[in-house]
C-alpha cells in the first residue's frame, strides 16, 4: 500500500514537471513594442465616442468598430501600465489572433507563459482555439472555462451575459466589428457584482470614506468652495483629521493610517473630483444621507485641470498600481495630442505623477504617518506637488514626434527622470523618508 502511495505521488509530481515544461517558455513570443504601439493613441478617441453612445443607447443593438491602429494602441496602453505583459493583434478576413506574453516573477528564472487566442468571426463569440506555451485547448472547452472562473469570482453570470451580449462579429484586416445586442441586460449585472473584495475591510472602509465626506462637506468656510480654493487646503485638512483618527484608534497605528488615508484619498475623489468614484467604495447609504460634493474643483498651481489629474491619478492608484495610474496619465495625453485636442503636456503628466506618488505614499504602512505629520503641517502645494518650471505642453502629434520620438527615447525619459527627480525631493519626497 505504502509502495503504491510512493508510486503515486512520483507520478502526480512528474506530471505536474512535466507541465511546467510544457507551459512555460524562456522567450516572449511577443517582443517589447509599446513605444511604437501608443504612437496612435489619438485614434482612440473616435472609439471612446462609440462606446459612450453605446452607453447613452442601451436600449438598442449597437455596432462597435475597432480599427487596428486603436486595438494596437490600446494594447501598448496595457504593456505601458503592466510591462511584464506584452501583446499584439492581428487580423485576417476571418479571424482575430491575440497573441500575449507574461513575464514571470524573478522567482522563475525569466520564464515567460506565452498565449495565443484565435477568434473567428461569425454569428455569437466563437474561439477557435487557444495555445499555453505548448499545450493547445479547444476554444469552447477554454471560453467556457473563463466563463465559469468569471462567474465564481463575481458571484454572478455576468460573463455568461457578456458572451450572450455579442450578436455577431465581423472581421477584415483593418478593422474588427461587434454587434451588441442591447447592453440594459449586461450592465444591469454589472452593478450587481460582488467579489471577494467585499466584507469587513471593505464594509470599514465604506464608513470611514462616509466620515471624511461629511468632514469635507463641513470645511464650507468663507475661503472654502471659491473657485481659486487651493487643493492643499483640503489636504492639510483631511491629513488633520487622519492624524487625528488614526491617533484617537486603538491597535495597529501604522494600519490604521493607512485606512484612514485611503479613505480620505477616495472621499477627495468623490468630493472634488468626481461622485461616481462611490461606485468603487459601495453603497454607503447607510452612513451618509447623500453624497456631497464640491460646486468647484479645487486649483494646484492655480489651475484646476492639474488638480484634477492630481486626485484622479491618485484615486487609480488606490484602484490599481502605481504603473497603471501613471500609464493613464501618459496615455490621455498620447490622445490629446491629435486634432481637437490640447496637446501632449508634461505639466499634465507631472500632475498624474504627483497624485500617484502622493497616494502610493500615504497608504505605505512606512510612511503613512509621516505623510500625516507633514501635510497637516500646513496649507502648502510645495509639501506635496512638485515645480512645473520649463515643462513642456501643448505638443500636437507632429511636434511630439519630432521632439522626442516616442515615449522610449532617450529625450523623453530625460524630461520623465526631471519630474521623478523633483519628486524625490518634495519634503514628502521618497528622499525624505530615507
Amino acid at each position: 500500500m505504502m509502495r503504491y502511495l510512493k508510486f503515486s505521488l512520483l507520478t502526480v509530481a512528474l506530471l505536474f514537471l512535466l507541465l511546467i515544461f510544457l507551459i512555460l517558455d524562456f522567450s516572449p513570443q511577443v517582443p517589447y513594442s509599446a513605444h511604437r504601439q501608443v504612437q496612435n493613441a489619438d485614434e482612440v478617441h473616435d472609439l471612446i465616442k462609440q462606446l459612450r453612445a453605446s452607453l447613452r443607447g442601451r436600449y438598442t443593438r449597437q455596432q462597435i468598430d475597432i480599427s487596428i491602429g486603436q486595438a494596437d494602441s490600446l494594447l501598448g496602453f496595457v504593456q505601458r501600465a503592466l510591462p511584464e505583459v506584452s501583446s499584439q493583434l492581428s487580423l485576417s478576413d476571418t479571424s482575430i489572433e491575440l497573441d500575449i506574453s507574461y513575464q514571470l516573477p524573478s522567482l522563475f528564472l525569466g520564464s515567460y507563459i506565452n498565449l495565443t487566442i484565435q477568434i473567428l468571426e461569425g454569428d455569437a463569440l466563437a474561439v477557435e482555439h487557444v495555445k499555453v506555451g505548448s499545450i493547445g485547448i479547444p476554444g469552447d472547452w477554454a471560453l467556457g472555462l473563463a466563463e465559469s472562473l468569471v462567474n465564481t469570482y463575481t458571484k454572478s453570470v455576468v460573463a455568461t451575459s457578456a458572451i450572450q451580449q455579442i450578436e455577431k462579429i465581423d472581421v477584415n484586416p483593418n478593422q474588427v466589428s461587434v454587434y451588441l445586442h442591447p447592453l440594459d441586460t449586461l450592465l444591469r449585472e454589472l452593478k450587481n457584482i460582488r467579489t471577494s473584495s467585499g466584507g469587513d475591510d471593505n464594509q470599514l472602509l465604506r464608513i470611514k470614506t462616509a466620515h471624511y465626506l461629511r468632514f469635507l462637506d463641513d470645511l464650507r468656510a468663507s475661503d472654502v468652495g471659491k473657485q481659486d480654493t487651493s487643493l492643499s487646503y483640503y489636504l492639510q485638512a483631511l491629513m488633520a483629521e487622519a492624524k487625528s483618527m488614526t491617533s484617537s484608534g486603538l491597535g495597529d497605528q501604522e494600519n490604521s493610517a493607512t485606512l484612514e488615508n485611503e479613505a480620505a484619498i477616495f472621499a477627495l475623489a468623490i468630493f472634488a473630483g468626481n461622485r461616481r468614484f462611490a461606485a468603487v467604495i459601495g453603497d454607503m447609504s447607510f452612513a451618509i444621507d447623500k453624497i456631497p460634493t464640491s460646486p468647484y474643483s479645487p486649483t494646484l498651481a492655480s489651475r484646476k485641470d492639474l488638480s484634477l489629474h492630481f486626485i484622479f491619478s491618485a484615486a487609480i492608484k488606490l484602484m490599481s498600481e502605481q504603473g497603471i495610474s501613471v500609464a493613464v496619465g501618459e496615455f490621455k495625453e498620447l490622445m490629446d495630442r491629435g486634432e481637437g485636442g490640447s496637446g501632449y503636456s508634461f505639466v499634465d503628466l507631472s500632475a498624474d505623477m504627483a497624485g500617484a506618488n502622493f497616494a502610493a505614499l500615504a497608504v505605505d504602512p512606512k510612511t503613512a504617518r509621516q505623510i500625516q505629520n507633514i501635510v497637516s503641517l500646513e496649507s502648502a502645494e510645495m509639501l506635496f506637488f512638485p515645480s512645473i518650471d520649463n515643462l513642456e505642453e501643448g505638443m500636437g502629434k507632429t511636434e511630439f514626434k519630432t521632439k522626442y520620438t516616442d515615449v522610449e527615447s532617450d529625450e523623453y525619459k530625460k524630461v520623465v527622470n526631471e519630474i521623478n527627480r523633483r519628486l524625490d525631493t518634495l519634503p514628502i519626497g521618497r528622499r525624505a523618508f530615507n
